[in-house]
């Protein structure tokens, strides 16, 4: 799709249409791989300056038709002219700020836990310095997004290169961190989750970052407690 023609060393060139630049700047390997309304409409502004933001909405609701977009929520996308394709999990801190991919979700992707769940479990921060979260179930478009609140102590406890994994994007767990996070919310009054299932695969983990990890959480005896059922189980 073209836009206006232009003139260069005498010749006659056609400018693409500003919705094809606009594509071509999201398909680029340092676009966001999540966007809101508000991203979108300033990347259009900067390809063409006078687009309005009518025009701009249009587009955006052809790219959803065309799957070029992927919504998430209302004024919430995912891009998928990027690749790799963005995954659901992405939009998690859009969705509640502060929050890290944890739980069933990480356990299951590393293998720990042989139990594959579709939904996207989260952890945010609590603390007194910020707002009480929504937590629970959200239905997207995308999919279901479960968040859990943890003490902002716990969350932050030990190196983050113990806790999170480095080298991408958005803010996940590592399978340790997981493991202890349902530890903390199967002990906690304020959390219905029940103990980590007894089944999970331990070879799988690093055990001294698992240790250092709850140390530093304050779960040591926890674990220790939890560790002594699941060898007694498997004798």
């Amino acid at each position: 799709m073209f836009g206006k023609n232009r003139r260069r060393c005498g010749l006659t060139v056609r400018t693409p249409h500003w919705s094809t630049r606009l594509e071509l700047v999201l398909a680029e390997p340092s676009a966001l791989r999540v966007l809101d309304t508000a991203s979108i409409i300033q990347l259009a502004k900067n390809v063409r300056r006078e687009i309005s933001k009518p025009s701009v909405e249009r587009w955006i609701q052809e790219a959803v038709a065309a799957n070029r977009l992927q919504r998430v929520v209302r004024g919430l996308f995912l891009n998928r002219l990027i690749s790799p394709l963005p995954q659901l999990c992405e939009a998690a801190v859009w969705l509640r700020p502060g929050a890290v991919i944890s739980l069933q979700t990480v356990l299951g992707d590393s293998g720990v836990w042989n139990n594959y769940t579709p939904w996207v479990t989260a952890i945010v921060p609590l603390s007194s310095r910020y707002t009480t979260p929504s937590l629970g179930r959200v239905d997207t478009g995308g999919g279901t997004f479960v968040f859990r609140g943890v003490s902002e102590r716990v969350l932050e406890a030990g190196a983050e290169r113990d806790r999170l994994i480095t080298g991408i994007g958005y803010r996940r767990a590592t399978p340790e961190a997981a493991l202890l996070h349902w530890l903390y919310l199967s002990g906690s009054p304020r959390s219905d989750m029940s103990t980590p299932p007894l089944d999970l695969d331990l070879a799988a983990l690093d055990l001294k970052r698992l240790k250092r990890l709850a140390i530093g959480m304050r779960l040591d005896a926890n674990l220790t407690i939890w560790r002594d059922r699941n060898v007694g189980q498997e004798a």
